[in-house]
């Protein structure tokens, strides 16, 4: 479809929304209702999950504030460095923030499950700096890097990552982020092959107890689930966000006929009526009829997909049982590194090499005792000197075998000699001297004389 085909459908799309979007207000006596009508969004974006497809867009590129919608970040960012059964250290700091809270105790050790539930479903800012404090080392400027590298790595080209709860006043953390509706839609795509993340953002209700012995009941703010009262059949999640610099954002899933779409609305007061109208919008569109944009590739890489690969790279190496050829068991840990990868290094993360900031290492456990120890992995004296006399031997015996042919060939020539000379034969000598030399016995001929009798 051409531009102005694309522009066509986005000015009708423009009148259906300002036409469905219109709610009454309340009536007051006898007069007739007053209708208002929802602003159009900062920016928008519906995708196609699966290929990436821009399906539809307006300001797609434009940085806004997110407000509770950068949370999707924070949590992709977090399952990268922290595996599923990590536990979230609360600071201080974590438990001071302000609601939407979990009411999170300073000193308390959260699992990240838990933390993850009422980061997603409740959007509690709590939960939100724990994570990115456990996540970053202990500090927010630590995620901060964090979460840089892996926007950049994701294919991020419009955001600027900072307060990991969305926070965009005075007091956030670095001013706060800066995210588009492109970026926010590329986060989300990631996350939703994430089930740590996505099973969250899409569950109704959840109930645990926490640290201090307390009963919790966590209800999720995204009314667009089915079941509430902006319910949409076809919902499946994710996150909905709010500050006063912000409006109200909301980023949406839904999958219909086995199609997942991905909706981001920015800063309207009737998000969810924006957010359905560009997921109807969206399912009416085949792929081939969108703007032309495609998102990157999913390119999310979880600590615990990496130490999975890592451990069946070490399984094939060692053995189908993890052991070394002595029996030693083999064990994985993660070490954290400062430098973000490279696009290079990423790619080889399956085969032991973790991304953005995290490393996993094969680690052997030695025994107690070890004769010949002194120095880690292939580099070991007691390795370099079977290796230096594995070459040793290989070369003595491959220069005897050149030896014995040598000798053989000179034997072969004396015994024919000697067999010309008992038939009467006398061997010629041409006078030619070998290539580059004048001393030694001139070349022999392969020319022979042999005396004729009657």
């Amino acid at each position: 479809m051409g531009r102005r085909g694309t522009n066509a459908l986005r000015a009708a799309l423009a009148v259906l929304l300002l036409g469905v979007l219109a709610p009454p207000a309340a009536a007051t006596g006898g007069a007739r209702p007053r209708q208002v009508v929802s602003p159009q969004p900062l920016a928008y974006i519906v995708v196609d999950a699966t290929t990436g497809t821009v399906l539809l867009a307006d300001k797609p590129h434009d940085p806004h504030p997110p407000a509770s919608t950068a949370k999707v970040m924070t949590a992709l960012t977090a399952m990268e460095r922290l595996a599923p059964d990590a536990m979230v250290a609360v600071s201080p700091l974590a438990a001071a923030q302000p609601a939407s809270r979990i009411n999170m105790v300073a000193g308390d050790q959260w699992p990240l499950a838990d933390a993850m539930a009422s980061l997603m479903m409740a959007s509690a800012n709590d939960a939100a700096y724990a994570i990115a404090e456990t996540a970053g080392g202990g500090s927010l400027a630590g995620f901060q890097a964090a979460m840089t590298a892996t926007g950049a790595r994701l294919g991020m080209v419009d955001s600027t990552f900072a307060d990991p709860a969305g926070f965009d006043d005075e007091g956030a953390f670095a001013g706060g982020p800066r995210m588009s509706a492109y970026d926010i839609a590329i986060a989300t795509r990631n996350a939703l092959t994430l089930p740590e993340i996505t099973n969250w953002a899409s569950m109704p209700k959840y109930e645990f107890i926490d640290p201090q012995g307390g009963q919790r009941s966590l209800t999720n703010h995204n009314k667009l689930l089915p079941g509430n009262s902006r319910g949409y059949e076809w919902a499946t999640g994710y996150k909905t966000g709010y500050t006063d610099n912000a409006g109200h954002t909301l980023v949406a899933t839904a999958t219909r006929d086995g199609r997942t779409l991905i909706a981001v609305v920015l800063n309207t007061w009737d998000t969810y009526g924006w957010a359905v109208q560009l997921l109807e919008f969206g399912f009416a569109t085949p792929n081939e009829s969108g703007t032309g944009e495609t998102l990157p590739d999913v390119a999310v890489s979880p600590l615990a997909r990496r130490v999975a690969d890592q451990q069946a790279f070490v399984a094939v190496a060692r053995g189908a049982d993890g052991t070394t050829a002595a029996g030693t068991p083999t064990t994985l840990a993660p070490v954290a590194t400062t430098t973000p990868p490279t696009t290079a290094e990423a790619a080889a993360a399956p085969q032991g090499e973790a991304v953005d900031g995290t490393a996993i290492v094969a680690q052997q456990v030695e025994p107690e005792a070890d004769d010949g120890g002194g120095g880690p992995g292939l580099f070991r004296p007691r390795n370099v000197a079977l290796v230096l006399l594995a070459l040793l031997i290989a070369f003595v015996m491959v220069r005897r075998r050149a030896v014995k042919r040598k000798r053989a060939r000179r034997i072969a020539r004396q015994r024919a000699r000697s067999t010309m000379l008992r038939s009467g034969a006398l061997p010629v000598v041409d006078g030619r001297y070998r290539t580059g030399t004048r001393t030694g016995p001139p070349v022999e001929s392969h020319i022979s004389v042999r005396r004729i009798t009657d």
